[in-house]
């Protein structure tokens, strides 16, 4: 997270090859992060904020993921 800028928070994506391989694994954390991102930001500070993708993150479920980046998202808005 860093901040910009901008008025509004911008999202950029690391999901790697190495990690999730196919490119159906890697659209769908794609997918799963800028819906989070779009129903969020709302309450985020102008920040540029980056989402790296582990391998634990291949494995668990829609749910789960959208319920780890609510945090996230949580945690940046009461830093700023």
């Amino acid at each position: 997270m860093l901040a910009n800028h901008e008025t509004h928070p911008r999202l950029g994506l690391a999901i790697a090859t190495r990690t999730f391989g196919s490119a159906v694994a890697r659209n769908r954390i794609k997918r799963i992060a800028r819906e989070s991102f779009r129903l969020n930001q709302h309450m985020l500070p102008a920040v540029d904020v980056m989402v790296s993708a582990r391998d634990a993150a291949r494995a668990a479920t829609a749910n789960d993921l959208r319920a780890s980046l609510a945090e996230h998202w949580k945690s940046i808005a009461r830093r700023r």
